[in-house]
């Protein structure tokens, strides 16, 4: 028994050990590197580089390698967790397995072994089941490149979870993306399509399919696909909802985002008996020309017998109806397409529309009959109403019926094509009562007709055609016209041997016609005749008469053409027209070119070109053979010669014998004979070396050596000794240009590589003059010389510039930018040294003096499109004086300083009365948000504007600019002041807010254009105590504060001005302002007045205040008659006028004339302008002068510049008195008064404080 208890003690030992060996196996580091060293023995092409972690608690593999003769792979990384406590349920639970880094390849397909070329069973398996369910958590494929036989698949990212017990597998959410397809060529071979054993004309059987397994899938969304190609093709985003069961396929929802549509289905079908199936769709197209359109479509019944219904919505409506059979041979069908609305273009205005279109079509490919109406209208044809019924196969077509109701006519015929063995068909048409004029406005007319046809291919590979039969006849444009004759033309062998028969074609329209008859087959014998006296009876706007033959004769290979063409009276419209053209000759195009062809024409016109006389003449054979031409006609007449010889199978030599061209520039002639050809094999032309030159020593145009000229070559060119006297035609009548210039050019191309371009223009010593006006001093500008190069080089621009001006600076720079055809980078430098203003001074004619130096030196380097600026631009020792400019300046000195996209401004302005400072910056780094700042301040500086203005301002502003918005703020201070406005005529008024100015074509110019940004102002403006206004019989002094603002709303004013010690002259006499208040709170034009005015108390009796009152805003201002003490308006009136009260002594009805007169002669200033104007008298005014019993009426005018002349009589006396008076100078005047007393002035006018 011992034994016993030892062998069993023995056996737990072992299987302790078993126990302990296994545990290590499946949860020590020990049993993963022992499972490795296994599977690299059983598996010699298996590599791992490291591994870490246990076989139940999870590990990781990393650079795992297998490759043999077809498969390469290797892995970056793989990574594998158990969950261990499911193993007891039994169940599989992986929690995490992940790859990544996976590069597969196999170029060709493993050789097959003996137990894998056995014949498979053919039971299909229907069934699969799990004895023990598995569920896999989280499954990672990230970074996995897949090539097999050269399909080659790639992706950035897989996850994925998924479960599966018994015979069910769910997939969980799942996330694909970033992938990359790149499929296979195609393989050159042609493959035969195997023939299934026992196929007939049965139809197709569909195979019941059973899915083993009951699959479920939650959500499949694949992200970022592309399907490599020419084009690719990609999905941005797709998504699945879709189960399976048995034959059972349930799709719930396919969403589908693309760049040339949108895709959202359901679908349902069972993979059984006849495949019975439903599914919706719909699809929104991106793509163009049909963006913006929606297809719909729904599918019913079976594969076997399927019902469509498709819409199509958007510009283009249209909706097919039908049910077709897939599975039969003959595919059945029967389809009906209704639409309301079709076009071409889809997606802009449209050429061509069809409306209430319906097509119906019936059978199957062994027979169909189908029918099709439609409304079809277009811009280049009429409006035509369409019905076609006919029927076919996949043999041949019959069309039975054709009705078209266009143009007030009918359209009616039969045609019938076959292409069973060759081509073949046949055709009659008959028309009636066809008015063109319905369309075509200036072609009325009634035609009918008839027409058969027919034709095909013959078994000898050739072809023909027949026209039996053809008859048009009816009015065209009041005139008879008339159509007839018949045509056959073969080529029955192929070969080229083309016949062509008629017995007669002739065409009639009123008198014009044209008639063909003959035979072209081995003997050519046909006649055409044109019969054309007046071609205006045919064609609208043609005009003049063509009269002439052509004759065809000969044999075949060496037949012969007689041309004889006149024409008389030509011309089209208004646009040109043609005295006399004539072509007459004789050609033998076979089997060597010969012709002997003469064309002259005479009197032409076509725009500014007039043509006098035309003679081309082409005499010889392809041998040998001269065309001359002669033209004289303006602006350009010539004469060339040349001779030549063609060799067919190589190319074209002559030699430009003789040239001649008479332009507006002078003569130019060819200075040798120069050779020309062309290679026809080469496609390469030549020209030799030659000069185009005028008289001697003078422009001459080169081409300096030989060309060649094809998809490569060379052409040098040089335009020498252009004198500027030869421009003087084309210059303005003031400007005067003298110099020379010369230019030479060098030009180079090649396919596939970029153009080479290398130019230089020289001018030697020249000057331009321009003289703007004859009494000041022209213009000029000289130099010394100028010269500009250029060279394009791989890609690359350099161009450099230098203009020596004569006793100036000098202009000169480069740039350089490259690479021309990409992102272009700009590299350039420009300097001006010492450049001089003073030659301006003639333009600045209210300058008695004005100069000033500019100097530059800037370099702009980056992008083209915004490139940083670098230099210094100085503007200094400017002097500008003059007796009529606003400001005097004694020096200007203002300094740009430009670093990279900033820049800095500083400037002085000294004036005779002080300094003006500028100061700025600015900044571009951000083009669609630069900004800029001006700040200008100084002291008192007097602005004159002679004879209105003149005033002392101390400006203190700030100016900012930027892309929306420009802002003014800061003051303005106007401590000194006199304003002086002469008396206009009461006949001025303002131009009319509804004048429109028209330009020559008469169409409306844009008067006020509108500013790119928005304006907003913030400027306070004070007026000092020293500022005084004369305007419109009104003296005062202005003070007072005004703010000047501006926003979206416009410019607006708030403030006040006060007019001080003001005196106005109304109603004859003149008033003491004793209250004067402008204010403004809104648009400028817009003030509230309160103002009163009274009679001066040293010209008024009785110690009495009479006076006016205005109040209320400035365009509806009331007037009121007020006094001190209070009487009635009649008394006040009268100490407003006459400075007394209405009495005994004064008759009220004079008084009241006074009165009436007065006011009456206010509102009549328009009137009397008018009138003077017509008669061609200036300013002329009616008014009244005097007081009391001394008030006159005058008139008044001026007859001649600075010559007035004024008549005047007396109210209540009838004594004239006229008035002479002449401006000697400004302020100086002569008067001569002749009436009760004469008298004779000198008149000096003058102000003081």
């Amino acid at each position: 028994m011992i034994w016993v208890k030892r062998s069993a003690i023995a056996l737990l030992a072992l299987l302790l050990v078993l126990v302990i060996a296994v545990a290590a196996l499946l949860y020590t580091p020990a049993g993963i590197k022992v499972a490795v060293w296994g599977a690299q023995r059983v598996l010699p092409s298996l590599s791992i580089g490291a591994s870490q972690g246990s076989l139940l608690n999870g590990f990781s593999l990393q650079q795992v390698g297998y490759n043999d003769d077809s498969i390469n792979l290797s892995v970056a990384q793989l990574a594998l967790d158990i969950e261990d406590s499911c193993l007891l349920t039994p169940a599989v639970c992986i929690s995490n397995l992940a790859v990544s880094g996976v590069r597969f390849s196999m170029p060709e397909l493993p050789p097959a072994s003996e137990e894998n070329q056995e014949e498979a069973s053919s039971e299909p398996v229907t069934e699969i089941h799990l004895p023990i369910p598995i569920f896999l958590s989280r499954l990672i494929l990230d970074d996995i490149e897949l090539d097999v036989l050269g399909n080659k698949v790639a992706w950035q990212h897989f996850a994925t979870a998924a479960e599966m017990q018994g015979e069910r597998l769910v997939i969980k959410p799942t996330e694909w993306q970033k992938i990359e397809l790149e499929l296979a060529s195609a393989s050159a071979e042609p493959v035969e399509a195997a023939t299934p054993e026992g196929a007939d004309s049965g139809g197709i059987v569909l195979p019941e399919v059973i899915i083993p397994l009951a699959i479920d899938i939650e959500r499949f969304t694949v992200e970022d696909f592309t399907l490599q190609g020419e084009p690719a093709q990609t999905v941005k985003k797709l998504e699945l909802v879709a189960s399976a069961s048995g034959s059972e396929i349930v799709v719930e929802r396919l969403e589908v985002s693309a760049p040339q549509a949108a895709l959202n289905a359901e679908a349902n079908i069972a993979l059984t008996g006849d495949y019975p199936l439903a599914l919706k769709a719909g699809v929104a197209i991106k793509m163009a020309p049909i963006e913006n359109h929606e297809l719909v479509l729904n599918a019913e019944g079976s594969v076997a017998n399927l019902t469509l219904d498709a819409q199509v919505k958007g510009t283009l409506d249209a909706r097919l109806k039908g049910r077709l059979s897939p599975l039969e041979p003959a595919l059945p069908f029967e389809l009906s397409l209704n639409s309301q609305h079709l076009q071409w273009p889809i997606d802009s205005e449209p050429d061509f529309e069809a409306k209430e279109t319906q097509l119906t079509a019936k059978g199957s490919l062994e027979g169909y009959n189908f029918s099709l109406n439609s409304q079809v209208d277009g811009k280049p044809m009429p409006a035509v109403g369409a019905e076609l019924v006919g029927k076919g196969s996949l043999e041949d077509i019959e069309l039975s019926r054709l009705a078209v109701d266009t143009l007030g006519g009918k359209v009616s015929g039969s045609a019938s094509a076959s292409w069973k063995e060759l081509v073949s068909w046949q055709g009659e048409l008959d028309f009636s009562h066809i008015q063109p004029g319905l369309e075509w406005q200036d072609v009325p007319g009634d035609l009918s007709g008839k027409l058969k046809t027919s034709g095909g291919l013959t078994p000898q590979g050739g072809w023909f055609v027949e026209l039996p039969e053809l008859v048009v006849d009816g009015v065209v444009m009041e005139q008879q016209l008339d159509l007839a004759g018949q045509l056959s033309a073969n080529d029955i062998a192929g070969k080229g041997e083309i016949q062509l028969d008629t017995q007669g074609l002739a065409l009639k329209h009123g008198p014009n016609g044209f008639s063909a008859k003959g035979r072209l087959n081995k003997t050519w014998d046909m006649v055409a005749e044109i019969n054309a006296p007046d071609l205006s009876q045919s064609v609208p706007g043609l005009r003049g008469s063509v009269l002439g033959s052509i004759q065809l004769k000969g044999k075949m290979t060496e037949p012969d053409m007689d041309v004889n063409l006149v024409g008389e009276a030509l011309g089209w419209e208004s646009l040109a027209s043609l005295e006399t053209l004539t072509l007459k000759g004789n050609i033998t195009p076979m089997p060597v070119l010969d012709a002997d062809l003469s064309l002259t024409a005479a009197g032409g016109r076509y725009d500014a070109f007039t043509l006098k006389e035309l003679s081309l003449l082409f005499k010889g054979s392809e041998k040998r053979h001269q065309l001359t031409l002669d033209m004289n006609a303006e602006p350009v007449s010539t004469a060339l010669r040349l001779q030549g010889e063609l060799e067919r199978d190589r190319g074209w030599r002559g030699v430009l014998q003789k040239g001649e061209i008479d332009t507006e520039l002078g003569i130019w002639k060819l200075d040798r004979s120069t050779a020309i050809g062309y290679r026809f094999d080469k496609q390469l032309a030549s020209i030799a070396a030659h000069c185009w030159a005028q008289d001697k020593d003078k422009a001459a145009l080169c081409l300096t050596q030989n060309m060649t000229a094809g998809a490569s070559g060379r052409a040098n060119v040089a335009l020498s000794n252009v004198d500027f006297e030869m421009l003087e035609p084309y210059l303005p009548d003031n400007v005067e240009l003298n110099g020379s210039a010369g230019v030479q050019a060098e030009v180079a191309w090649a396919p596939k590589s970029a153009p080479y371009v290398k130019a230089s223009v020289n001018l030697p010593a020249g000057s331009v003059t321009q003289q703007q006006d004859p009494d000041v001093d022209p213009v000029t500008v000289g130099w010394d010389k100028v010269t500009v190069n250029a060279e394009v080089k791989q890609d690359t621009l350099n161009a450099d510039w230098l203009f020596a001006i004569r006793d100036n600076g000098d202009l000169s720079g480069r740039v350089r930018v490259a690479p021309l055809t990409g992102e272009q980078q700009l590299d350039a430098n420009l300097k001006l040294d010492r450049f001089m203003l003073g030659f301006l001074k003639p333009l600045l004619m209210d300058y008695h003096t004005f100069d000033g130096q500019v100097d530059a030196d800037i370099s702009v380097t980056g992008p083209v499109m915004h490139p940083a600026v670098n230099g210094l631009l100085k503007i200094s020792n400017v002097k500008a004086s003059g007796r009529t400019v606003p400001v005097d300046v004694d020096r200007a000195d203002i300094t740009a300083t430009f670093s990279g996209y900033q820049a800095r401004l500083s400037g002085e302005v000294v004036t005779p009365d002080g300094k003006l400072n500028i100061t700025g910056d600015g900044d571009w780094q951000d083009l669609a948000n630069w900004r800029g700042q001006l700040g200008v301040n100084g002291r008192e500086l007097e602005v004159t504007v002679p004879p209105l203005l003149a005033v002392k301002v101390t400006p203190d502003l700030t100016i900012k600019a930027s892309p929306q918005q420009a802002e003014i703020t800061g003051s303005v201070a106007i401590p000194w002041g006199r304003i002086t406005v002469d008396q206009l005529p009461e006949s001025a008024v303002s131009v009319s807010d509804d004048e429109i100015l028209l330009d020559d074509d008469l169409q409306p110019v844009e008067t006020d254009k509108p500013i790119p940004f928005n304006v907003k102002t913030n400027v306070l403006v004070r007026i000092g105590n020293d500022v005084k206004l004369s305007a419109f019989g009104l003296k005062a002094g202005l003070v007072g504060d005004l703010n000047v603002r501006q926003d979206e709303k416009g410019p607006l004013v708030y403030g006040e001005v006060n007019l001080r010690n003001g005196i106005y002259r109304s109603f004859a006499q003149e008033l003491v302002i004793r209250k004067g208040q402008i204010l403004f709170n809104g648009p400028a034009d817009q003030p509230y007045l309160s103002i009163e005015a009274i009679r001066n108390p040293n010209n008024i009796e009785d110690d009495v205040i009479a006076g006016l009152r205005v109040t209320g805003p400035a365009d509806e201002p009331r007037v009121d008659i007020f006094s001190d003490p209070a009487m009635p308006q009649q008394n006040a009136l009268s100490y407003i006028l006459r400075g007394r009260d209405l009495d005994s002594e004064s008759d009220s009805n004079d008084a009241m004339a006074t009165t009436l007169l007065s006011m009456g002669l206010a509102q009549s200033g328009q009137l009397v302008g008018d009138v003077g104007e017509a008669f061609g008298v200036q300013d002329l005014s009616l008014d009244t002068a005097g007081t009391g019993d001394d008030t006159q009426v005058t008139i008044s005018g001026y007859i001649a510049p600075g010559l007035q002349v004024k008549y005047g009589v007396g109210i209540f006396n009838s004594i004239p008195e006229f008035t002479v008076r002449y401006r000697l100078m400004k302020d100086l005047y002569i008067e001569v008064v002749s009436g009760l007393d004469s008298a004779a002035d000198l008149l000096y006018q003058f102000e003081f404080n």
